[in-house]
């Protein structure tokens, strides 16, 4: 006995539907992995091999604490999606605040001016 399997012209909605169903759910969860910070509970760093880094505007560790990363220098691009981070009195400045960080956005280094903290001055120096 063999069984035929075809679509008729009544389950082709139905098709499209579930399809398009399980495409949705597969992108959501691959959004939401690829955009979760590394889980570092069980990371050794004296067993990571980091890469060398050669930076013109400084070094931070990475996700994990291990490895060596460049600082964005002013005027880099920069991804938050990547986590770049900026040398120090610069934020990544989005092209388009309208673009979602999931998908991509892009930004520019930008100098942020300081708040300066006047908790420890006295009346004199304001």
């Amino acid at each position: 006995m063999s069984y035929a399997w075809y679509l008729t012209s009544s389950d082709i909605p139905l098709f499209k539907m579930k399809t398009s169903v399980v495409l949705v759910v597969s992108m959501v969860i691959t959004s939401v992995l690829s955009t979760s910070p590394p889980n570092c509970a069980n990371v050794n760093c004296a067993a990571v091999t980091c890469n060398p880094v050669n930076c013109n505007c400084g070094t931070y560790k990475g996700s994990c604490g291990c490895c060596d990363v460049c600082y964005k220098c002013p005027g880099e691009v920069c991804v938050p999606l990547y986590q770049h981070r900026c040398t120090e009195h610069h934020d990544c400045v989005l092209d388009d605040p309208s673009v979602r960080i999931e998908f991509g956005s892009r930004g520019k280094c930008k100098h942020v001016p300081q708040q300066h903290d006047h908790t420890n001055c006295t009346e004199e120096h304001h």
